[in-house]
């Protein structure tokens, strides 16, 4: 085959070849497959809130301090929830108190049914995955990246922060009764069983 009919033959098939790899989209078309992928943490909690939260089982104030009195490790081992190796349980807990003192960053209730037990109410410097693993909303393994599973944490706190705490902090007063639900840790190296912080996803002023 003469060099000049073999170079065009090869031209044309590289001109070809090239013309079917490259195509064309509208922007519009790409950024909406591109945003059906996105992982939308803030919704994500919305649903959870809404749907699961008010049916969402928890252990009982009194009933989990008495319990982790009586067997901490065992209590918490086959109980609480944890994420990887740690010293760092968590429960979805939930109970009513009288309102004993009132402070920057917490609201100490003295429990009804045993009024020597007492319980922090978060209303400030609230931050972490106490929420995220107490409920069980999600598991690591069902996200393709850990910045989409800590996002869950992020928009879980900043609920807190914005729907619940502003309202119950501006109402609420030495002696009144609340009901609260939402999630706490226990460390068993450093468990602090006298001074539990709850950090609410529910609180209502009876």
């Amino acid at each position: 085959m003469k060099k000049p009919i073999k170079f065009f033959i090869i031209t044309v098939t590289l001109v070809l070849v090239g013309y079917n790899s490259v195509y064309f989209e509208s922007l519009d078309v790409k950024n909406t497959a591109k945003n059906a992928g996105v992982f939308n943490s803030v919704e994500f909690v919305d649903q959870f809130m809404g749907a699961k939260l008010p049916n969402l089982p928890a252990t009982d104030a009194n009933e989990l301090i008495g319990s982790l009195e009586l067997d901490l490790v065992g209590f918490t081992a086959e109980n609480g929830r944890k994420m990887g190796i740690s010293n760092d349980y968590y429960f979805v807990v939930e109970g009513t108190g009288e309102v004993q003192a009132i402070e920057d960053e917490d609201v100490i209730l003295s429990l009804i049914g045993n009024s020597k037990n007492k319980i922090r109410i978060a209303t400030d410097f609230i931050f972490g995955n106490t929420i995220r693993e107490a409920t069980a909303i999600a598991n690591i393994g069902d996200f393709q990246n850990t910045m989409d599973f800590n996002a869950i944490s992020v928009a879980l706190n900043d609920k807190v922060r914005t729907t619940i705490v502003p309202s119950f902090s501006k109402e609420v007063n030495i002696k009144d009764t609340v009901y609260f639900k939402g999630g706490v840790k226990v460390n068993t190296k450093n468990p602090t069983l006298k001074n539990l912080r709850v950090i609410p996803l529910i609180l209502n002023i009876e």
